[in-house]
């Protein structure tokens, strides 16, 4: 049997999965001698669904999170932050729900996971066991591929891809005066948030916009496409005309070098492009902190796709922006789905129980202004053949619609963002 594209519209689809909160039911008949540690390290979009997940049965598991920071800045509306009408701690999500819950919370940073031993050991040397373990590290940064750009230089050039840097970039974008050129370098595939460069041009065009100035944004990139390509274009086409200009890799978009002193970028073919404000976004691989040796060539975890576990690395999962997920895209929405599918097959594998063979869903919303906003949705299943999450179709929002149906899919945003945070961090 093929798995044939499905077609459905927007709204019952948003309906009928509840902005993507998706549940499974509930594993009955587990064993009352049995009590294995399951550990999550990551408390994001990912890791934190997890957890919540398996909250279900957290009178029958020892549960713990290792989380090293004390708040989560989400990446979901930190271009709302960089174009000037979002306070960043409206994006800021402390951990207290999980003490109150009396869920066991680490606050260390992890050195290295041995996985035939079971053993995490942390930066002080200190260590816990673990029968099942959950990854969900995020992404890291190719430091190296940008001549004159690495990790030093990124304090002052922030790349702001972490949700937490989101201020310093709006603090540029404020002292900006009239004429000013803005650039952009926008990724290689595959990176977390694919459309979230041409969004953040977007947005720092409305600002600049509404403050009265003149302005140039080029937009340098290291593909020769993106995703929601048309719906960007339309809505700079009505909104900014003549100030945004993409040029892709083919016409000489790939940066190849940063000439930090006199702010000029220098482009693969040559061409040299001097900026007010320059913003790098570099080229991305999984965070590098633990199974290191593990990861393929392409810098991404391999997975069983309907576990999540590590191949080759029994008990050991990974969800969220670090994997491999085939036509999943690295998203939040991806990582709550994701990790709802690892949950529970967690659960049917401790219990014995058959594994799940999932659907899973994605929804992205982008902001081309506070009141223009448009998406697109997707769903995927595991291809049995070739054991790949596999697309089985997408839907887009209209190319020409109302500016009243754009503001509507803002506030569509608005109730995914709340529901999705509410679950995760149990927080209003």
């Amino acid at each position: 049997m093929t798995n044939k594209p499905i077609n459905i519209k927007k709204r019952k689809l948003i309906k009928n999965i509840g902005f993507g909160l998706m549940t499974f039911p509930f594993i009955r008949g587990i064993r009352a001698d049995y009590k294995p540690k399951v550990v999550i390290i990551g408390g994001g979009f990912g890791g934190g669904t997890c957890l919540n997940t398996l909250d279900e049965i957290s009178d029958k598991i020892d549960l713990v999170l290792i989380e090293k920071n004390k708040y989560y800045y989400t990446c979901p509306f930190s271009n709302s932050v960089i174009g000037g009408f979002r306070p960043i701690n409206k994006n800021r999500f402390s951990y207290e729900s999980i003490k109150k819950r009396k869920l066991k919370l680490i606050n260390k940073e992890v050195s290295y996971v041995d996985s035939e031993k079971k053993i995490i050991k942390f930066l002080n040397n200190e260590s816990i066991k673990y029968d099942w373990l959950v990854i969900s590290p995020g992404v890291d940064y190719k430091w190296d591929e940008i001549i004159g750009y690495n990790q030093v230089v990124n304090t002052s050039v922030p790349h702001g891809w972490n949700g937490r840097d989101a201020l310093k970039i709006y603090k540029k974008v404020k002292s900006l005066t009239n004429n000013a050129v803005i650039l952009i370098s926008a990724p290689d595939y595959p990176y977390k948030c694919p459309p979230a460069p041409y969004e953040r041009a977007s947005l720092i065009a409305h600002f600049l916009k509404n403050k009265g100035l003149e302005f140039k944004i080029f937009i340098l990139d290291n593909k020769d496409s993106f995703t929601k390509q048309d719906l960007f274009f339309n809505a700079w086409k009505r909104l900014y005309p003549n100030s945004i200009e993409w040029i892709s890799r083919k016409n000489g978009g790939k940066v190849k070098e940063l000439d930090l002193k006199n702010k000029v970028l220098v482009t693969e073919g040559g061409q040299k492009f001097k900026g007010n404000l320059i913003n790098i976004i570099p080229n991305q691989k999984a965070s590098n902190f633990l199974l290191k040796k593990e990861k393929t060539a392409d810098d991404w975890f391999e997975v069983n796709p309907k576990t999540f576990e590590i191949k080759g690395h029994k008990f050991v999962h990974a969800i969220g922006d670090s994997i491999n997920a085939g036509d999943m895209p690295k998203s939040a929405f991806s990582a709550n789905s994701q990790a709802k599918v690892c949950a529970e097959n967690i659960k049917n594998m401790i219990f014995d129980k058959d594994i799940l063979d999932p659907v899973f869903l994605n929804t992205c919303y982008s902001y081309a202004s506070p009141k223009y906003a448009f998406s697109i949705s997707s769903w995927y299943r595991v291809n049995l053949s070739n054991e790949r999450i596999t697309s089985l179709g997408s839907q887009q929002s209209d190319l020409y619609p109302s500016l009243y149906q754009r503001n509507q899919e803002v506030e569509q945003s608005k109730a995914w963002y709340k529901a999705i945070t509410t679950e995760i961090f149990n927080q209003s």
